[in-house]
């Protein structure tokens, strides 16, 4: 039982960095322990309803998961990556029996409140490293609040590949059950982020090589290219805090009310007006800048701009940037010279905003804002780069 306790607490325990740029270097990360899991949940044909126009709803749906996951485990720090349609978390192993109810109930509302089917599996990460798939992970201190997980190693690229694969499904599948769902924190209430540069740039980019120093090497150069043709990353933030604005229309707040109320119609729309008078208190204490509860109307905005995770990295760089076309060109240049090397695969997707979509725990620090583009950011620029690595033969666990 200590040891278990041990190995819960292995995130919580490892030092963290606020530097971004070393993300990539792999003294920053440790060796996930052998008795976690890695979890993937995905939107299925999220490409296909986000051309329908609803990349608000899988978007919802990939901040959902990770909220609901959090929630089955509350006081245990977990590591997650959101990725547009779905996301990536790493859990202990003694924690499923809490966690795979959640999983039942974010499958069961995904069906029923969206007709959307949601792709969930876990993977032992003792069998990624037996079969010589490495999972490892670092804490990148975004803000004096926040830590975000950045995650490497090929075991990630290897599970996504085992749950996909329909003939091995049922052996990293969710079990059936009961189901307990709680998605308390979960926010959708910001108008979207306007670009303010001219466009909002999702970036996805993949380092090619033959092993993880030369992997290492090349993600080390993309950063100086993104930094050659774009300038300071923190800066081409598309949350910038003196812009942000939260919604006002019972009609912007349909996705969260539908995701958190439990009745049917009048259930949903009662859940908008709730929103609506929320939403109403909290735009006059940032607009007076006065303090209610843990509320602080005049440190709120700054804080949601500080903990953003417009950058991050799960064995990809991913990036939701605020940038002038002008700068697009020059940068999608430079990537594609080290394409056409063999070094990288990269898609982008351009749009006019940016969404946001929010995990409260407390309004004083604790809260998390996942950024993607409009319009299916991440899910579309993941297009161009399947498109790549089928062209240049990559293989789908390269």
């Amino acid at each position: 039982m200590a040891v278990a306790r041990v190995s819960e607490g292995f995130y919580a325990a490892l030092p963290s960095f606020d530097r971004f740029d070393l993300v990539v270097e792999p003294e920053r990360y440790s060796d996930v322990p052998a008795d976690w899991l890695v979890l993937i949940t995905d939107v299925r044909g999220s490409t296909q309803a986000i051309e329908a126009g609803r990349y608000k709803e899988v978007n919802a749906l990939g901040v959902a998961c990770i909220i609901g996951v959090v929630n089955a485990l509350r006081g245990l720090e977990l590591p997650y990556v959101f990725g547009g349609d779905g996301a990536t978390m790493l859990i202990p192993a003694s924690s499923r029996a809490r966690v795979e109810p959640a999983l039942r109930g974010l499958g069961r509302l995904s069906e029923s409140r969206f007709g959307l089917s949601l792709r969930v599996g876990l993977v032992p990460v003792g069998e990624l490293q037996a079969d010589g798939f490495p999972v490892r992970v670092a804490r990148y201190r975004a803000s004096a609040q926040v830590c975000l997980a950045m995650l490497s190693g090929s075991g990630l690229t290897e599970a996504e590949r085992r749950i996909k694969d329909t003939a091995q499904d049922e052996r990293y599948a969710v079990g059936a059950g009961a189901e307990a769902l709680d998605l308390e924190g979960f926010e959708c209430r910001w108008l979207p982020l306007q670009a303010r540069r001219g466009r909002i740039l999702s970036l996805l980019v993949q380092a090619l090589g033959e092993g993880e120093d030369q992997q290492r090497a090349r993600y080390r150069q993309v950063l100086e290219e993104v930094r050659a043709a774009v300038g300071e990353l923190k800066a081409a933030s598309p949350v910038e805090a003196t812009s942000l604005r939260l919604a006002g229309r019972p009609s912007a707040f349909e996705v969260e009310a539908r995701l958190r109320s439990a009745g049917g119609a009048w259930a949903v729309l009662r859940e908008k007006l709730r929103l609506v008078w929320a939403v109403g208190l909290a735009r006059l204490l940032l607009w007076s800048g006065k303090k209610a509860g843990s509320f602080d109307g005049a440190r709120y905005r700054q804080e949601v701009s500080e903990n953003s995770d417009f950058r991050k990295f799960d064995d990809t760089l991913r990036m939701v940037l605020d940038v002038e076309p002008e700068r697009i060109a020059e940068l999608e240049r430079r990537l594609q010279a080290m394409a056409d090397r063999g070094e990288i695969v990269f898609g982008m997707h351009q749009s006019e905003a940016a969404l946001m979509t929010c995990m409260v725990g407390s309004y004083s620090g604790d809260h998390v804002h996942f950024i993607d583009g409009a319009d299916g950011g991440y899910a579309m620029a993941a297009r161009p780069m399947k498109l790549m690595k089928r062209g240049m033969g990559v293989g789908a666990s390269s």
